[in-house]
């Protein structure tokens, strides 16, 4: 019992300073965007977003020793053996080392044919290779530091790492948001975004070092060459993996800035910087469990693996299923709002982005799972298939349906691959039971919020104010229309009540220590 109220108070913690924090750097990145817009033109939108997706698919190297790694450190951390933490370390700093220069290098060889993926040349002063340079330069820095944090967030104490990213955003959004008002200039922009990303991960691995000093030490034992052989499998199997998640994620604007053109990009730019700011926010909280679902793992309790496993997947839905309705009803409202109705688009593009947050956000439990019990091999090849799949399907109906194609074919490939398949392997190969009970939750949940979208779209549509106050009335109709029916449909389920009976006894056990205090 201590060992789990233990996990939901880092859980706890972790989630709670990550949301404060997303909830105040999008505060910081909005002021600082808004003034981006009114300042320079939609083609710096357009060149931010294009170069952002391109430098997004680069880092597929990182993930899969990123993730090895802290998958290894789980068990050490959980018995304390300070000596593999340190063996571990030491190799994990030396990949990503390599794993820099390799991006760095892949980066620079690009550059001959960044003038294939933009279909018309942004009308800006400044050389659109040298913007280029600095965004990857902006990509490749953090790899010399940024292994450090992995011993601080397998530790449960994430909440450390999101303390300084938090500091690190708000020094970069003032200087950012003063030099654009005071020069107009957009370098000197890019200059201040890399070294704000140098000061975070910098200030991060220097605090590591503090906590853990251990892990300074010279003297180690080196890897085994059989373990260092499981690694590379493991690593393999999951860059395999990572590839097919961030070509589905990274070729989006790549395929609209191709067929459609670079000022598209930015005007749809404007609604992913909401929609990203908003999945940021909910990932802070969500991730805040990775390291107590990995704490977790480390126990040979299947049916208990399994439960938690669908009492996430209950949460993912009550929260993300109320998130992607509002973001669709209501997304152009606050764009109409905050630019003007001239940088509105078209309400199937909305439907789409809405549709894509929701799809994501259910899938981190099948991510988490997967990636806290070890599941690397097993079916390291699907996501490249479904990204594969979206590819050619977005160049298939970008000509046709325009964005809301690239955009939707994200979605659907995602859906019905892998998130399909990745339930399978987990109940198959480490919960030991039949995956119909997952495919039948999850188009239950499904059935449900395409119920509640209709009916709130009905019901908002009567709601003729305009302005703020329109938009808060019909977000906190939503709101209610949407929990008043969730709950109707789920409060009766084994996984409801679990949920509910966690909260309660973490909130007692609080009580039970202050008054011991």
């Amino acid at each position: 019992m201590e060992g789990k109220i233990s996990r939901i108070k880092s859980t706890t913690i972790n989630s709670t300073v990550a949301l404060l924090s997303k909830v105040l750097i999008f505060v910081l990145q909005f002021i600082c965007r808004t003034v981006f817009i009114r300042v320079l033109s939609t083609e710096y939108l357009g060149v931010n977003g294009l170069f952002t997706n391109i430098l997004t698919m680069l880092s597929f190297a990182e993930l899969g020793i990123g993730n090895a790694i802290i998958f290894k450190l789980y068990k050490p951390i959980a018995d304390n053996n300070t000596e593999k933490i340190k063996t571990y370390m030491k190799f994990y700093q030396k990949a990503y080392i390599l794993i820099g220069i390799v991006i760095l290098t892949i980066g620079i060889l690009i550059i001959p044919f960044l003038k294939y993926m933009i279909n018309d040349v942004p009308d800006i002063k400044e050389n659109i290779y040298f913007i280029y340079v600095l965004f990857l330069a902006n990509s490749t820095i953090s790899y010399f530091f940024t292994y450090k944090k992995s011993i601080i967030i397998g530790y449960q104490k994430e909440y450390i790492t999101t303390i300084i990213n938090f500091v690190a955003v708000l020094i970069q959004n003032i200087v950012q948001t003063v030099i654009l008002l005071v020069t107009k200039n957009y370098i000197l922009y890019l200059l201040i975004q890399i070294s704000a990303t140098f000061l975070d991960n910098f200030i991060a691995s220097k605090k590591a070092d503090k906590m853990y000093p251990f892990i300074k030490e010279k003297e180690y034992k080196k890897i085994s060459k059989n373990e260092e052989k499981k690694i590379f499998a493991d690593v393999k199997s999951l860059i395999l993996y990572k590839i097919g998640y961030i070509l589905s994620n990274g070729t989006d604007n790549i395929v609209i800035s191709t067929f459609v053109g670079v000022s598209e990009v930015g005007l749809l730019s404007n609604y992913t910087t909401i929609t990203t700011a908003i999945t940021a926010f909910l990932s802070s909280f969500f991730n805040g469990f990775t390291a107590s679902v990995g704490n977790l793992n480390t126990s040979d309790d299947k049916k208990k693996k399994e439960s938690i496993f669908y009492q996430i997947l209950l949460l993912s839905f009550l929260i993300y299923g109320f998130v992607s309705i509002a973001v669709i009803l209501l997304i152009n409202d606050f764009i109409s709002m905050w630019l003007g109705s001239k940088y509105i688009l078209d309400l199937s593009i909305c439907l789409a982005l809405g549709f894509n947050m929701y799809v994501d956000g259910m899938r981190f439990v099948n991510y988490t799972f997967r990636n806290t019990m070890g599941l690397f091999k097993k079916g390291r090849f699907i996501p490249l298939i479904s990204s594969i799949s979206n590819i050619i399907l977005s160049v298939i109906l970008v000509q046709y349906v325009g964005i809301f194609g690239v955009l939707i074919s994200t979605g659907l490939t995602r859906l019905f691959i892998t998130t399909m398949y990745d339930p399978y392997l987990l109940h198959k190969y480490k919960f030991n039971t039949s995956s119909k009970r997952f495919y039948l939750t999850y188009l239950y949940y499904l059935i449900i919020l395409v119920i509640v979208f209709f009916i709130c779209k009905f019901i908002i549509s009567k709601i003729l104010i305009d302005g703020i106050l329109g938009f808060v009335i019909k977000g906190i109709a939503i709101m209610m229309i949407t929990y008043i029916i969730f709950f109707i449909f789920v409060f009766r389920t084994k996984e409801f009540k679990e949920l509910k009976e966690i909260l309660k006894n973490f909130i007692l056990n609080k009580l039970i220590r202050r008054k011991e205090v």
